[in-house]
């Protein structure tokens, strides 16, 4: 079996019927994590380093994902 992650819930319903019973279709109802909206999320000093955190409305889904992942697969 085999686990796909999309971003809503729609998409995850199609490509389910596309990709038939070896895989698991889950949506994460948007990104998961984004760059933060402060000054300094890209640091062009240090090659264009980018600090990345994770959206707190997808906290949920994460780990709803996660543990789906870990108790199926």
């Amino acid at each position: 079996m085999n686990l796909v992650i999309v971003e809503s819930p729609a998409k995850a319903k199609t490509i389910n019927k596309y990709l038939g019973n070896d895989y698991v279709v889950l949506a994460s109802y948007g990104h998961i994590r984004d760059l933060p909206s402060k000054k300094g999320s890209v640091d062009p000093e240090n090659n264009f380093k980018m600090e990345w955190e994770v959206d707190s409305f997808s906290k949920k889904y994460l780990k709803f994902c996660k543990r789906f992942s870990l108790a199926f697969f």
